[in-house]
């Protein structure tokens, strides 16, 4: 019998001896009580069933902003586009539904109601989404009847018997009211966040997402050229959006709406007073390039879907976004000059609210500040013993460590480096099943896109059997030269991402635990903190499962990338609950990390307040739990054992990951 299954067959013992419910999330410290909203309005539109697919289209809705109406819509024939239920009539139809199908249809019906975004992760098939000819409503209403949806399916969630669920189900009970009491204590907040923005910003999804839309057949050629044509309702949803935030109190710096502009600029392909030209954006040059390959088309057909795709791009999306350029000049008149003067919207209740978001903890900014610092302090003296290794000066600096481990790393780029990452993959990989019992089914590839980051993770499409991507660039980049390619292999593939999110996907799990759908231009994904934790967590076990051999250049690559995540999480603290102006932030984190910094190098934390603390809470939580779990257990202590309670619910808030280790811990001891 193999190890895997030996493991395997282990934890479920584990598992079966646990009975029952024992303590909920609510027990632990770190998780908080969520609390309830308003009940859900009554509307009458025909409930639609679980398994029809749900059009991503609404129907237009009045607004204080107007732009020209676009005078070709061409629609699919292909799409359907039903009238999507209403609230009254979705929690009727959840109601009294058998728990295990309430957790998936609920959690369901949430994630329908932004299509673009599971389209842009994948998921539309999965959740039964039929991408239409309208991007994803921004509408005051359309918001509304979601936040009613959320607090409405969090009482039906309190309606069930938490005692009479079993373990699993009382671990998914615990994960969902968490993920809605989440949802909904952020209700009141909804009007801070600024959509478009320089780092992850709303401006970019309509170009991504008309890059991804198919374009294959006819259809999804007129489908593509109406979403172009239906550009203007749903920027005028995102100007009156930024009219919200304006009313709220919560416009960032006048310099980040300028950088903001910047981007716009760059999506229309003007500078200075040139006008744009439909003929070079992207969204028209991309139609252009796909649209001959279309064999069904002939000649005739083909141009005049160009000629329509065309006049869109020029008489709606060039309107739409220079009426949107034109807001955020308005907006930028009316910001604060000087960043140090700006306040964060909502003050100390928002702070705190938005660190239990990212963090999935209780913990609060002071503890958060501290816990951080004292990180640095412990990566500073790794850093220092392994330049002390590779014979660097005693007390240099780290512009100067920088610059010294720049100089004596080897380059490697192109072909090279994509075999190199490759070779890493294959030896996690191998050394895997040493250190899991539980794992994904789904193999890990690389794939080169010279337009991407250095490196990301894809997760296979749900229910497929290919395999999960690492995309990579492998261009010349001096920042990511040899001592950084194991850090970023393990991060993003094996023993990091890939192992733990394509393994939830495989197991049968509710879709909140198994499915991870990230709005990357929001950055909205509540549970984000435990797959971040995880694969951060992932680096230094792969240093531990010495994948990275006696490279101490590779090893000093992790521990600067953990410094620098480190010092964002003082930083981001620093500024919301410690008074430090931006000026100090920047002096700080180029001291300690000896990177240059400037003004737009900051914009992270003015966009995002909150975000970059989920990472180091998280992996500081794992080392504890593992930490306790070997203190407790002595020889009884398994690392495959222990990564398989990581892993086998899926991704979990950390205080509910929390109670699980901790249950765990109390039946193996008792064993």
């Amino acid at each position: 019998m193999s190890k895997q299954i030996t493991g395997l067959i282990i934890f479920l013992f584990l598992l079966i001896t646990v009975s029952g419910c024992s303590q909920g999330a609510s027990t632990s410290s770190l998780t908080p009580t969520p609390t309830i909203g308003a009940n859900a309005a009554v509307e009458n539109t025909p409930i639609m069933p679980s398994n029809t697919p749900i059009a991503a289209t609404q129907p237009p809705l009045p607004s204080s902003t107007s732009l020209p109406t676009p005078t070709t819509t061409p629609l699919p024939t292909a799409t359907p586009q039903p009238e999507p239920p209403s609230v009254t009539e979705i929690l009727a139809y959840l109601e009294d539904l058998p728990f295990d199908e309430f957790l998936d249809e609920s959690y369901r019906q949430l994630q329908i109601r932004d299509p673009d975004n599971l389209f842009m992760n994948g998921y539309a098939d999965l959740y039964g989404v039929v991408i239409g000819t309208q991007f994803t409503d921004l509408s005051p209403e359309y918001i509304n009847q979601t936040q009613q949806l959320e607090s409405s399916i969090l009482e039906l969630l309190r309606s069930y018997d938490r005692e009479s669920l079993s373990t699993d189900q009382c671990i998914s009970y615990d994960a969902y009211e968490w993920y809605l009491g989440m949802r909904v204590r952020g209700q009141e907040y909804a009007d801070f966040k600024f959509l478009v923005n320089p780092v992850w910003g709303l401006q970019d999804l309509p170009v991504e997402l008309l890059n991804e839309l198919p374009l294959e057949t006819k259809a999804d050629a007129e489908l593509y050229i109406a979403r172009l044509a239906n550009i203007n309702q749903w920027i005028v949803q995102v100007i009156n959006g930024l009219k919200r935030v304006e009313q709220a109190g919560a416009l960032p710096p006048k310099y980040v709406i300028e950088d903001t502009i910047t981007r716009l600029n760059g999506i229309l392909k003007v500078g200075g007073q040139r006008q744009p030209d439909a003929s070079i954006l992207d969204v028209y040059t991309h139609f252009q390039s796909k649209v001959y390959q279309i064999s069904e088309l002939n000649a005739d057909e083909q141009d005049a879907l160009l000629d329509s795709a065309l006049k869109e791009a020029d008489e709606s999306f060039i309107p739409a976004y220079l009426a949107l350029r034109d807001e955020l000049e308005t907006l930028a008149s009316h910001a604060v000059e000087d960043p140090n003067q700006w306040n964060l919207p909502g003050g100390g209740d928002y702070y705190s609210y938005l660190l239990e978001y990212y963090t999935g903890t209780k913990l609060n900014a002071d503890e958060i500040h501290n816990l951080a610092l004292a990180e640095v302090s412990r990566l500073q003296g790794e850093i220092r013993k392994a330049a002390d290794e590779l014979g660097y000066p005693a007390g240099i600096s780290m512009a100067e460590l920088n610059q010294r481990i720049s100089e004596d790393s080897e380059m490697i780029t192109g072909t090279a480096l994509k075999q190199k990452y490759e070779q890493l993959i294959s030896a996690a990989d191998q050394a895997a099943d040493d250190y899991f019992g539980l794992r994904a089914k789904a193999k890990v590839v690389t794939r080169v896109d010279m337009d991407a980051p250095p490196a990301f993770y894809m997760l296979p499409p749900p229910g497929s059997s290919d395999p999960g991507v690492m995309i990579i660039n492998p261009s010349i980049n001096p920042i990511y030269a040899n001592y950084n390619e194991y850090v970023l292999v393990h991060h993003e593939t094996i023993p990091g991402h890939h192992t733990q999110l394509a393994l939830a996907q495989e197991l049968d799990l509710p879709y909140l635990q198994g499915s991870y759908a990230v709005n990357p231009y929001l950055q909205v994904y509540i549970l984000q903190a435990f797959p971040e934790g995880w694969a951060f967590y992932a680096e230094t076990l792969a240093w531990e499962m010495g994948l990275y051999g006696d490279n101490t250049l590779a090893n000093l690559g992790r521990l600067r990338l953990h410094l620098l995540r480190a010092t964002r999480s003082v930083v981001d603290t620093g500024i919301y609950a410690k008074g430090w102006t931006l000026n100090r932030a920047a002096a700080y984190l180029e001291e300690v990390t000896g990177i240059p910094q400037n003004q737009s190098s900051l914009t992270r934390y003015i966009v995002n307040p909150g975000y970059p603390n989920g990472f180091n809470v998280a992996v500081k939580k794992i080392f504890e739990l593992r930490q306790k779990a070997m203190d407790t257990l002595g020889e009884k202590f398994d690392i495959r054992e222990f990564h398989d309670v990581i892993l086998v619910h899926g991704t979990l808030p950390i205080g509910v990951l929390e109670n699980v280790v901790n249950e765990w811990i109390a039946a193996k001891q008792n064993q």
